[in-house]
């Protein structure tokens, strides 16, 4: 009776162990800026983390500077923010949001051996409240949810990959016919995996977004497929999703996915286009927005979702600090 007691309360210890948030040294957030607005944005996202994020709020953050003439770093210094300074390589700052892939590549090397949870925030992210969702603590490899819209990119169940998908499957080694269905945010419409990457959290020891960059540069550098297939706006500036949708798709287990949830990857600009069921009420009821260039194209952005003290004193004072 005595060993099975032991066995018991050893059992207990380890599932309380496994489900706890990881500690502060084992999770971090990474960004990146590439101009002064983004940099505004970032020093509010830090911010955020700090007053917002509970017991993530004293983690590292890791900044890769892209482009030092368009963003100094000297507005997001401080305690546990680390700003790097790579030199990309030119393909990823010319082409849409492919440098999104090269800064992730980065930070992931960099701390592969020491941290659990490597989570990505867009500039433009604001924490609202603690960001656990993004806690993988050791049970998942990669937390994400579905992009917002189709947009003519994502390919329905059982449809073979088009011109634009078909490198990116070949590549992975997908089978159309068996990858996983998953449902866009937005309009509602069953797809293959396609993931949205403006939040998202990785085991930074699978090397997910050094792959990432490897074969975004690949695509990059092929002539004939930046000619004859990226031919539209929305096929250049959704392909690091894409990307990174076959490689997840690939390379990680579907019970090792964990499914983001609203709540912690809210698109505050497309809140008028959510199915009543899936609109938030308060922002309050937060713990990730992404206001994306709200803050500085839309100046009445506060009366959108209802605002609640004392967060809603919080948001102004911060908006107030960005737009200086």
């Amino acid at each position: 009776m005595k060993k099975f007691t032991c066995f018991i309360l050893s059992a207990l210890l380890t599932s309380a162990v496994l489900n706890a948030a990881n500690p502060p040294d084992q999770f971090a957030f990474m960004t990146c800026v590439s101009s002064g607005e983004q940099e505004r944005y970032v020093r509010a996202m830090i911010k955020s983390i700090r007053d917002n994020a509970g017991e993530y709020r004293t983690c590292k953050v890791y900044v890769v500077v892209a482009q030092p003439d368009e963003a100094s770093g000297n507005l997001l210094t401080g305690e546990n923010v680390e700003l790097l300074r790579p030199e990309p390589d030119s393909i990823f700052l010319n082409y849409p949001l492919a440098i999104k892939a090269f800064a992730a590549a980065y930070v992931e090397q960099m701390v592969k051996d020491k941290i659990r949870t490597l989570v990505w925030l867009d500039p433009g992210v604001i924490i609202l409240n603690s960001p656990a969702s993004l806690d993988l603590k050791g049970r998942f490899d990669v937390c994400v949810r579905p992009v917002s819209l189709v947009n003519n990119i994502g390919l329905p169940p059982g449809v073979e990959p088009d011109d634009y998908w078909s490198p990116i499957y070949k590549a992975n080694k997908l089978d159309y016919k068996s990858v996983l269905t998953i449902e866009t945010l937005v309009d509602a419409v069953q797809i293959q995996p396609y993931y949205n990457c403006e939040i998202y959290s990785v085991n930074p020891g699978l090397g997910i977004c050094k792959e990432w960059a490897v074969q975004l540069s690949d695509l990059l550098r092929n002539d004939s497929y930046q000619k004859n297939t990226c031919t539209t706006p929305r096929r250049r500036l959704f392909l690091h999703q894409a990307v990174l949708s076959g490689i997840i798709a690939s390379r990680v287990k579907a019970n090792r996915i964990k499914s983001l949830p609203l709540t912690c990857s809210y698109p505050f600009n497309q809140h008028d286009q959510l199915a009543e069921e899936k609109k938030v009420s308060s922002l309050n009821s937060l713990s990730a927005v992404i206001f994306d260039y709200a803050w500085s194209n839309t100046p009445a952005w506060m009366d959108k979702i209802r605002i609640d003290e004392p967060l809603k004193s919080w948001l102004s004072d911060t908006y107030q600090e960005y737009m200086k």
